[in-house]
């Protein structure tokens, strides 16, 4: 009898041990909630698990002692989903990213014309990093003139592919710009700016500060004021980007837009700037390689 008993009480105790409970679910893709077969589903710490059905689905009994499932799927991030009181589960997964970037080591030589003031010009680019996974640095002038008294040169040395994620990613901007036109106006400008880049979108935010003057009116302005603007990126079978931005000083305000086309190793780009009663359209076309 106190076998039995015993006995008994064993059986007891190891079904209230190994309480488990049964969890359902879907696994989607997140950008377009459509539905992952093959997605391996899998109870953390241990090598019990399942797949997804052709419809993303699944089924799988999880211990009460443990509380983790895992997701992983080739091509697509890896994700840990701790358990509660829900039973019937909607999993979406992300899909991976290796992000190459293909301007680390590039050399660029344009020609360019002003299309109203400074007809003859050009431009280099020059972009570099120390290491793959490091930011990459591009710097670069132009300069145009109509071979008399006017000239604008423009120059810049920029931070690129900071802070990299598969939906985000920043750059440092600094430029120089100056200005003598019709011996009436002459600026000297210098902006700081940061680029934040959400997939193709990426808004501009920055600082510049200007020292302008124009001998007609006998005027002279130096301010700081915010810079702002937006920029996209056209893909395949465009390869178009665009970008614009404008600063806001005391008594004066600047513009600034260019739309850059490439195609193979050749590039085209239609530029603006204005400020105040100058302003430009330049038209460049130039190549770049890699080094």
């Amino acid at each position: 009898m106190k076998k039995t008993i015993l006995f008994a009480f064993l059986i007891v105790s190891g079904i209230s041990f190994s309480q488990s409970k049964e969890y359902t679910g879907v696994v989607m893709l997140k950008s377009d909630k459509e539905p992952l077969p093959g997605v391996n589903v899998i109870i953390k710490g241990t090598q019990n698990g399942t797949a997804t059905d052709f419809d993303g689905k699944f089924k799988i009994i999880v211990p009460d002692s443990l509380d983790v499932l895992t997701f992983s799927y080739i091509g697509f991030q890896a994700l840990e989903f701790k358990l509660g009181e829900k039973r019937n589960l909607e999993i979406f997964i992300k899909e991976d990213c290796n992000i190459d970037w293909f301007d680390e080591r590039h050399i660029g030589f344009y020609l360019n014309s002003g299309l109203v003031n400074n007809p003859v010009g050009g431009q280099f680019h020059f972009s570099f990093t120390p290491n793959y996974s490091w930011p990459t640095v591009k710097t670069g002038v132009s300069y145009q003139t109509n071979l008399k008294e006017n000239r604008f040169l423009k120059a810049y040395i920029n931070l690129h592919h900071l802070f990299v994620s598969c939906d985000f990613n920043a750059d440092f901007n600094s430029s120089l710009r100056n200005l003598d036109y019709n011996n009436n106006i002459e600026l000297s400008a210098y902006s700081a700016e940061t680029s934040l880049n959400f997939n193709r979108i990426s808004a501009i935010i920055g600082v510049s500060s200007i020292d302008f003057s124009k001998t007609s009116e006998n005027k002279s302005i130096k301010s700081v004021g915010p810079t702002f603007g937006l920029a996209t990126w056209v893909g395949q079978p465009f390869l178009i980007s665009i970008s614009a931005k404008t600063t806001i000083y005391k008594n004066l305000s600047e513009y600034q837009a260019e739309i850059k086309k490439q195609y193979k190793g050749v590039y085209g780009f239609l530029k603006y700037y204005k400020v105040n009663d100058f302003s430009e359209l330049s038209l460049g076309i130039g190549i770049e390689f890699s080094y």
